[in-house]
């Protein structure tokens, strides 16, 4: 353990064996994860040995952790590839172990001051751009205790970090980009060119698109079983605040962000005691209950401190455990108590219409606009063609074409609707071609680039200080994805087979 933060940690370390342990999820991923096989006496070998189910759920608790801090510099490179939130888990859990039997391999072991140092750096812990230390206790309360977890697993977690830093600086060393990298990136980002835009509107299709009632009894007929009142639950909750740092005072000590820990445990135990009148616990706690309106799955209440785990916690809540285990959160913790359910129901016509209606001519419109614009692209390439210009191309079509001031992908001076849009579409393009249907916020567009115009030799030169950072990333992030992939193919891993 660190020892810089083994010396805040001690009293949180103490009552790790009397904290309520949050039921929780690793994963979100669904059939086809490792999850399935954590029965197993094995999950797969990997270097000649095995994985057992423990390291595997302890390195996927550390991805949660990973994700919730916003560390994406090292979950990116592990779990690349992914296309689901299953595999993004699973590539994070095995790629972390080549990462650690790489880093034995070459030596790279990170020193208990670098973690320590980079732990204060982690922008979780930042206060107006200084570590808070309030924030590292709260998150090791709120986050890494409900999953029984403590302030090592974070160590762990930022030793990955600085190993994977390492690997990734000793391949950056190996190559630089050439000129001509620099001159297609300075082109991309800062060459002007000039381009003119033709907009179809929406508005003007949406005004002819009508929904008959035919059409509405048909889609509710097709989809009645999912035409249903959502869920609503109203709980009522004590709530046990974290202390708040005020400006220019020192953070809340240990012990006092404990203390507030122990009595909401204290206050769970009491409340989930059988039999256990709720009203009687907060009168003995001198705690004040309060209660929500009805509210929806997902919905977030600022009474609640808009936590969506809180909301979620009271929809898992049953008539037989009406009462909560601790929730913690960045603010404090609550415990809440079921009080009405408001079942979901299916929804008569009259009250689905509305929503058909909408969905139905969103649907019709959407499918109207791609047609037309799709139409007025070829009557366009064919003009061109045939020898017109864009703007006499677009008329003939029955659109004019907004001829637009030079610009590069990079300028701000481009004020008019959809400009990013604009800028990014027109960069990819090259000189005569038009662009397919791009979908604007009110219209659909079509782009086209006239001329490109010629490159500003002192721009360049001015520029290039900050392109070429940004195109060695670019390399470095690449040649460290093929790193990746090419030690985990050499890492001889096999899954065991169900």
């Amino acid at each position: 353990m660190v020892n810089i933060f083994r010396r805040f940690q001690q009293p949180l370390l103490i009552a790790l064996t009397v904290f309520v342990i949050i039921a929780f999820v690793i994963l979100y991923g669904g059939p086809g994860t490792r999850l399935d096989k954590l029965g197993s006496d094995k999950i797969a070998t990997i270097y000649d040995r095995s994985v057992l189910p423990h390291e595997y759920r302890n390195i996927g608790r550390q991805f949660e952790i990973c994700r919730r801090l916003g560390m994406f510099d090292l979950i990116i490179p592990l779990s690349q590839n992914a296309r689901t939130m299953g595999a993004v888990t699973e590539n994070y859990v095995w790629n972390t172990i080549v990462l650690r039997h790489m880093a034995d391999k070459l030596g790279i072991q990170p020193t208990e001051v670098q973690i320590a140092d980079a732990i204060r750096r982690l922008p979780a812990f930042q206060s107006n751009g200084q570590y808070d230390h309030s924030r590292y206790l709260t998150t090791v309360q709120a986050e890494l205790m409900p999953r029984g977890m403590n302030s090592s697993h974070l160590e762990d977690i930022v030793r990955d970090s600085l190993r994977l830093q390492t690997i990734r600086d000793m391949l950056g060393a190996t190559s630089a980009p050439s000129p001509d990298e620099l001159l297609a990136a300075y082109e991309q980002r800062f060459q002007k060119l000039e381009a003119s835009v033709v907009r179809i509107p929406k508005d003007a299709i949406a005004k002819t698109v009508q929904i008959t009632d035919e059409e509405v009894q048909t889609a509710f007929e097709a989809r009645k079983e999912n035409l249903k009142t959502p869920e609503k639950r109203a709980v009522q909750f004590a709530f046990f605040p974290l202390p708040t740092k005020e400006k220019e005072v020192a953070p809340p000590s240990a012990e006092e962000m404990q203390k507030v820990a122990d009595k909401a445990d204290d206050f769970a135990a009491a409340a989930l005691v059988p039999d256990a009148k709720l009203e009687e616990v907060a009168a003995k706690f001198s705690v004040e209950l309060k209660t929500t309106a009805p509210f929806t799955r997902g919905e977030r209440l600022e009474m609640l401190s808009n936590q969506p785990k809180v909301t979620a916690t009271a929809f898992q809540l049953t008539s037989e455990k009406p009462v909560s285990d601790t929730i913690g959160t960045e603010k404090g913790y609550f415990i809440l108590r079921l009080l009405s359910v408001e079942e979901s129901h299916p929804l008569p016509l009259a009250e689905a219409k509305p929503k058909l209606v909408e969905s139905l001519k969103a649907d019709r419109v959407r499918e109207t606009l791609s047609l037309k614009a799709a139409d007025v692209r070829k009557q366009v390439e064919e003009s061109l063609k045939a020898g017109k210009s864009f703007t006499d191309a677009a008329q003939a079509a029955g659109f004019k074409a907004e001829t637009l001031e030079a610009f590069s992908r990079s300028d701000t001076e481009l004020k008019i609707a959809d400009a990013k849009l604009i800028q990014s579409t027109a960069s990819e393009l090259k000189v005569g071609q038009t662009s397919t249907p791009v979908e604007g916020a009110a219209d659909t567009l079509l782009v086209h680039v006239t001329k490109r115009l010629p490159i500003d030799p002192a721009n360049l030169e001015k520029e290039k200080s900050n392109i070429l950072p940004m195109l060695e990333s670019q390399r470095t992030d690449g040649l460290l994805s093929e790193w990746v992939e090419r030690q985990r193919a050499a890492a001889g891993l096999e899954f065991v087979q169900p």
